[in-house]
Parts: structure tokens; sequence; C-alpha cells
């Protein structure tokens, strides 16, 4: 792998904060990644690095930032037989190659972290697809056509690198990590479009670049026809040193229990050709 991708992972699942989240600030607050950080307590293993990313960095056409991901644990009171397994992922305990490689290349085919969207499982079983990464797929071929390898043109990445389960913590660390990890992060791909996924990620996204909410005032919000209007939520930007086209759209977990719409081109059908554009469709 480029070692300059090697050393960027890296600097993020070794991130020198996870040292300091105990430490007392100077206005005496708790440090902003102290709760995401220590949400990994309940979980049994060890702890679980920051993921960096997953997808083609480099190569991607469209970035998906989302809010932060889930701890991979296994429940053994699940229904699922594959829910009880955990997902065979870095812990502290890893050295810095097999966690790079697990970062930089998780889907090649070289590897075997994941096939077809199956997790490699602690066990070496595999478990059932990625519902996420499912939905990622079916966005990345509406824009780039149904021939698109998804996992070659889009790459996921989070505002909140430090993994919790249902979002603990996200809002409390979203405008320390995204200083830290999601401008260097961005400037090392060429995507022209950015998708912002979900409520959290797009709070975080405004408190990262803060003149958007004098410019875009309605920025992830939907008006009365239930969808978000183009002009406050598709709109260039410079971003990690490159020009892209940023737009909105709801985490398709949304859509099941508020039924908001969770896929491009049904929220966007008199842009979409805008988004298709911007990714070199």
């Amino acid at each position: 792998m480029p070692v300059h991708l090697k050393e960027l992972a890296l600097s993020v699942a070794q991130c020198p904060e996870l040292g300091r989240v105990n430490d007392p600030q100077p206005d005496g607050r708790p440090h902003p990644c102290h709760k995401v950080v220590l949400a990994q307590d309940s979980y049994g293993g060890p702890f679980q690095v920051p993921e960096a990313w997953a997808g083609n960095l480099e190569q991607a056409k469209v970035v998906f930032l989302s809010s932060n991901p889930a701890i991979s644990e296994g429940r053994p009171d699940a229904k699922l037989t594959s829910k009880r397994i955990a997902e065979k992922y870095p812990t502290v305990d890893w050295d810095d190659d097999t966690t790079a490689d697990f970062m930089t290349r998780r889907f090649s085919s070289r590897n075997n972290w994941v096939v077809n969207r199956r997790h490699l499982k602690e066990d070496g079983s595999r478990g059932s697809q990625e519902p996420y990464w499912g939905w990622i797929m079916r966005q990345t071929q509406a824009i780039l056509g149904p021939e698109s390898i998804w996992h070659e043109d889009a790459v996921m990445t989070e505002v909140v690198h430090c993994k919790s389960n249902k979002e603990q913590g996200v809002r409390e660390a979203a405008l320390h990590c995204s200083t830290l990890h999601m401008g260097r992060i961005l400037s090392a791909t060429s995507a022209g479009l950015v998708v912002v996924v979900g409520d959290k990620a797009r709070m975080a996204f405004q408190q990262a670049y803060p003149e958007l909410l004098t410019q875009y005032t309605r920025f992830g919000t939907d008006e009365p026809d239930g969808r978000p209007d183009p002009a406050h939520n598709i709109f260039p930007m410079d971003i990690g040193g490159q020009p892209r086209l940023v737009c909105f759209l709801w985490h398709y977990q949304a859509g099941s229990f508020s039924k908001k719409i969770t896929n491009l081109p049904d929220l966007y059908p008199q842009d979409f050709d805008r988004l298709q554009a911007a990714a070199g469709a």
C-alpha cells in the first residue's frame, strides 16, 4: 500500500487523543472524546481502534460521510446466529501492518476481511451481509451505473472515528475529531461528490464548516413536500484543498422509523444529474 495511506490510516487508528480522554480540560469540562471512548467500557473485548475509512480512498468518486462506526461486538443472546460472534476488527493488540492493511484494503480480493459484504468473524465464520454497505452500494450504483464496483468507486468515513453503539458521544466529540482528521482524510481523495449522511453527521459538518450556517441555513432540513431544498442541500465547496459538490442524505435507518426519503435519486429527482456529473458519471 502507498506509504502515505498507511501513515494516514494509522494516525487515525492510533489517535493521540485516546490517551488524553481522562485529562481535565482548562474550563473544567470533560475531554470532548471522553464519552465516545469510554463507551467501549461496556464491551468485553480489547479496545477496538478508531476506524479511519472503508473503501478506496485514493480513487473513490463518492465520499459517504456518516456519524461514527458501531462497536463490532458479538451478542450471545442475538436471534440471528451471525450476530452472536464479533467481527474480526483491529484492536490495540494488533500490529501496525495488519491494522493498516485492514483500514486501507478492507475490501481487496487479495484479503479475507470482507467477502460479498460479509464480515470475517472472530471464529473464522462469515456474518450476514452488512445492511449499511448494501445501501451504500445501491446509492453508488444509482450514481455511477449498475456495473460500478461500489467499494472501489466509493469510500465511507465518519466525522467521529471512535466506535460506540447508538452514536454515544458523537455530539460531544464531533468538532474535535473532525478538526483533527476530516480534512486530512478528504485531502487524500479526489472524489468530486461528498454525501453527508444523517443528522449527526450534518451537525458535525456544520460545526466543522460554520460558514454553512449562514449560507445554507436549511441544510439537512426537509421542506413541506418531504424533500430538502436543493438550493440549501446541494452546493459546491472547497474541502481538503479540492472543489467538491456536497449534498445531504438521510441515513437509511431513518426511512424505517420516520419514513424519510433515503435514496438519492428519489430525494433529488430534478438535481440527480448534478450529483452524477460531480462523481464523473
